[in-house]
C-alpha cells in the first residue's frame, strides 16, 4: 500500500488536495499516472485557511487531527484503495494554494490539480488555482474535470493535442508522443483556423491559411516520423474557433494536450487564452505544458523546431 515515506522515485507527480470532489478526481488521476510512470506521488494540501469540504468521517474533537490533515490523510486513503502499489506521501503546508503549489513544480514532472477547487465562482476568475498553475507552473499542468473515468474500458486510448506553429506548440506535441507511448495510445494533433474578423487591425491574405495549415499538418507528422514512428498517428487542419475544434476533437478522448501559450506572448495572460478556456470547459483531463524557464523561443517558420 502507499507508503508515507522519504523514499524518492526516478519522477515526481504533485497533485493538489483540498477536500472537494474535483480535487478527488485530480488525485484518482494522479495515481493512475503514477503508476502508469512508476512515480512518487505528492499529495499537498495548503492550508492558509480551514479547508471546506472535510471527509464524512472527521470530527476534530474525536479524531484530535487538523481540518487540514483529515484532507489529506482522506486523499492518501483514496490513493491506497484505489492501487496500493503507488507509493504516496501526504503533506500539509501552511501557504496559500497557487504559491505551494507552483513552488512545488519546480521539482515535480507533473502538477495535477481540480478544474475548481474551493468555491464556485473562483473557477471562473483568472485567480483561481488552477489557472494560476497553468501560467506559473515549473512543469506541465493537468487539470482534471468532471467525467475522467466515464470513457469505455475496451478501447484504444487517444491523445489529442493542438498545434499552430509556435515553439509552445512544439512541446506539446513532444509530450503528447512521449505520453502515448507510456499509455499505448494513439495522438491526434488538430490545427484550427480561421479568416480574420472584419476590421481586424492586421489582416493577411485569407488564400495563405490552407498552405499554413498543410504545412503545419506536414510538419507535425514529420516530427512524429523522426521521434515516435511507432506512435499511431494523425493530424489535420480544421476550419472552425480553435477552442470548440478542440474541444469538439477531445471528446472521449483520454487526454487534450496544449501548449501555454501559443503566438503571442500577451495572449497567456488573458482569461481568454486558449489553455485556460479549453481547461476550464473540457471534459476530463486537460494537460498545459510549460517552457522551460531558459527556453529561447526558435523562428515559427519550423512548426517543430526547438524540438529534436
Amino acid at each position: 500500500m502507499p507508503v508515507d515515506s522519504d523514499k524518492t522515485t526516478a519522477s515526481t507527480i504533485v497533485v493538489g488536495a483540498d477536500g472537494s470532489e474535483h480535487s478527488r478526481q485530480a488525485v484518482n488521476w494522479a495515481c493512475d499516472e503514477a503508476d502508469r510512470r512508476g512515480s512518487l506521488l505528492r499529495i499537498l494540501f495548503a492550508e492558509n485557511r480551514p479547508p471546506k469540504h472535510v471527509p464524512p468521517w472527521y470530527e476534530e474533537s474525536a479524531t484530535g487531527v487538523t481540518a487540514g490533515q483529515a484532507v489529506v490523510d482522506d486523499a492518501f486513503g483514496l490513493v491506497a484503495d484505489r492501487n496500493p502499489e503507488v507509493l504516496a506521501r501526504a503533506e500539509v503546508v501552511g501557504r496559500a494554494p497557487a504559491s505551494v503549489l507552483t513552488e512545488a513544480s519546480r521539482t515535480a514532472d507533473l502538477l495535477v490539480v481540480g478544474a475548481r477547487g474551493i468555491g464556485g465562482f473562483e473557477g471562473l476568475l483568472l485567480g483561481s488555482v488552477s489557472d494560476q498553475c497553468i501560467q506559473y507552473s515549473h512543469c506541465p499542468v493537468v487539470v482534471v474535470s468532471e467525467g475522467p473515468d466515464e470513457l469505455p474500458t475496451h478501447r484504444i486510448p487517444r491523445v489529442v493535442v493542438g498545434i499552430d506553429g509556435s515553439f509552445d506548440s512544439s512541446l506539446a506535441l513532444h509530450w503528447a508522443l512521449d505520453e502515448a507511448r507510456i499509455r499505448s495510445a494513439s495522438v491526434e494533433a488538430i490545427y484550427a483556423w480561421q479568416y480574420p474578423p472584419i476590421g481586424a487591425f492586421i489582416l493577411g491574405p485569407t488564400e495563405g491559411f490552407e498552405a499554413t495549415g498543410k504545412e503545419l499538418v506536414d510538419g507535425a507528422n514529420a516530427f512524429r516520423d523522426r521521434w515516435a514512428p511507432d506512435v499511431p498517428f494523425r493530424a489535420a487542419a480544421h476550419f472552425g474557433a480553435t477552442v470548440p475544434s478542440l474541444l469538439d476533437a477531445s471528446r472521449g478522448s483520454d487526454l487534450l494536450v496544449l501548449g501555454s501559450g501559443g503566438h503571442g506572448a500577451f495572449r497567456d495572460a488573458l482569461l481568454g487564452s486558449v489553455a485556460h478556456q479549453c481547461a476550464r470547459h473540457a471534459r476530463g483531463a486537460v494537460v498545459v505544458i510549460r517552457p522551460p524557464l531558459s527556453s529561447v523561443k526558435p523562428s515559427l517558420a519550423d512548426p517543430v523546431a526547438g524540438v529534436r
